[in-house]
């Protein structure tokens, strides 16, 4: 006798069928999903002696369970996910004493969990996801003492948690994201001695948070991205010593941040982006000797990080989209982002500390409109594997210090739309991996050098419409095309051919070597033009 027993797509099925006296002595797993008609489980559901698993979903019609449910002695997981006409719940449900996964998720038409939950004393897992209706939890939810995960993201109408919210001192996990109605979270929250994650994100009627914070000493990641109407943050926020990820992009309402925040040692990661409304970063931000990541694209508003920045020792990326001018930067940055820095006309603007960057891997200058030249010292920049210099529409030329970059291997120029040449030692770029030249409307040439480039799988040069060398006719060919091309027309190529050949016999007879050079310079024109 199987132990799983399981109905799927049973669209005919309004009720279950009696359970047989073998199936209630062995069933362990019931499965019932997509059952459009079901509207109902029968009574005898809590016959169902051994019954470990109970999954529902997709049951559209279903409005509840029988109270019957109470008398599933060893039940450990209950899922009644998607079932969009169930509003409430049995009380029964507090005597699943075994119960440890409650997953109650897109059950968008329950308004009301019972008072009885809080005698699910094994719960670890408790789903209440995309609970649209739901607008209220009881008080006995403080009574999980097992309560690990807590996810209340997307529930719309949700204006509060209780008080006993705080007694969950097991709890690691709280999502409370999308929570578009949730007006404050109470003091007690600074008891969950536990928690890691709190997600907050998307709280957009949230004004502030309570003082109580601080006293969330193993809290890691603070999720704030988008709570519109957030104005600050509070002082206790530094007290915070395990936090390793803040987020608070789009935080348009908040202004200014609290000096306290230079007190959080372990953060690696902060991402202010979007924040339009900050006009300044505190000073103690460079004590923050553990920041990998600063995330600062779109602060408009946001002046004064001349000194600041050189003092994040650790700092690896570094994101700015508002350019301002910087004093120095970090010599530990992997990732400069300088992307949308339309106001940003010469790298100059940046101190001479970029050709120190030793480290530096990445630099994102697309769609830096106004940038005209680069400097010479971008040469020095020995690590670099990515540069991004797409949509830099006023760049005319690119310093001949590039083909000193050993390391590149993406170099991406797509819409420099005045960019007529390339240098010449960019066929020095032995590192070289893709070259992205589409839209570059003005650049007439290809040197002969890149023909050598033998990593060079990826060379785009679509819509280069003044492209004259190589012609046409093979830049429509496609990469490979343009590669032979060049590397057939590749100088110092054909010079250590003839040595070579000048070596190995006398040129009373020219060698086939010399045949290929002389077609290759002259009779391939004349038979192509």
């Amino acid at each position: 006798m199987s132990t799983t027993l399981q109905f799927k797509e049973r669209h005919d099925l309004t009720t279950l069928p009696k359970f047989e006296s073998r199936q209630l002595a062995s069933v362990r797993t019931l499965h019932i999903s997509e059952c459009d008609a079901l509207t109902e489980l029968p009574e005898s559901l809590g016959q169902l002696a051994v019954l470990t698993a109970l999954d529902i979903r997709w049951c559209d019609t279903l409005t509840g369970l029988p109270e019957t449910l109470g008398q599933l002695a060893v039940l450990t997981t209950l899922t009644l996910s998607r079932c969009h006409a169930v509003i409430g719940l049995p009380e029964s449900l507090g005597q699943l004493a075994t119960l440890t996964t409650l997953n109650l998720s897109l059950c968008q038409h329950l308004t009301r969990v019972p008072e009885s939950l809080g005698q699910l004393t094994a719960l670890v897992l408790l789903d209440l996801s995309w609970c649209r209706a739901l607008t209220g939890l009881p008080e006995s939810l403080g009574q999980l003492a097992a309560l690990t995960t807590l996810n209340l993201s997307l529930c719309l109408t949700l204006t509060h948690v209780p008080e006993s919210l705080g007694h969950l001192t097991a709890l690691k996990t709280l999502d409370l994201s999308v929570c578009r109605a949730l007006t404050g979270l109470p003091e007690s929250l600074g008891q969950l001695a536990a928690l890691t994650s709190l997600n907050l994100s998307r709280c957009v009627v949230l004004t502030r948070l309570p003082e109580s914070l601080g006293r969330l000493t193993a809290l890691t990641t603070l999720n704030l991205i988008a709570c519109v109407a957030l104005t600050g943050l509070p002082e206790s926020l530094g007290q915070m010593a395990a936090l390793t990820m803040l987020h608070l992009s789009e935080c348009y309402a908040l202004t200014k941040l609290s000096d306290s925040l230079g007190q959080m040692m372990a953060l690696k990661i902060l991402n202010l982006s979007n924040c339009e409304g900050l006009t300044r970063l505190p000073e103690s931000l460079g004590q923050l000797a553990a920041l990998t990541t600063l995330d600062l694209r779109y602060c408009c508003a946001l002046t004064g990080l001349s000194e600041l920045l050189g003092q994040l020792t650790a700092l690896e990326t570094l994101h700015l989209s508002q350019f301002a001018v910087l004093s120095k930067l970090p010599k530990t940055l992997t990732t400069l982002n300088l992307s949308h820095c339309y106001s940003l006309t010469e790298l100059l603007e940046l101190p001479g500390s970029l050709g120190q960057l030793a480290v530096l891997t990445t630099l994102d200058l697309s769609y830096c409109y106004a940038l005209t030249r680069l400097p010479e010292s971008l040469g020095q920049l020995a690590a670099l594997a990515t540069l991004d210099l797409s949509f830099c529409n006023a760049l005319t030329e690119l310093p001949g210090s590039l083909g000193q970059l050993v390391a590149l291997t993406t170099l991406c120029l797509t819409e420099c739309c005045k960019l007529t040449r390339l240098p010449e030692s960019l066929g020095q770029l032995a590192a070289l991996t893709t070259l992205i030249l589409n839209r570059c409307y003005l650049l007439t040439r290809l040197h002969e050098s890149l023909g050598a480039l033998t990593h060079l799988d990826d060379l785009q040069v679509d819509h280069c419409h003044a492209l004259q060398f190589p012609p046409a006719f093979i830049a429509q060919q496609g990469a490979p095309a343009v590669m032979e091309f060049l590397l057939a027309r590749h100088h110092s190529l054909k010079i250590l051919l003839l040595i070579l050949a000048a070596r190995r016999r006398r040129m009373r007879h020219p060698p086939p070597e010399l045949w290929g050079l002389l077609y290759d310079e002259f009779i391939y024109f004349l038979v192509d033009f």
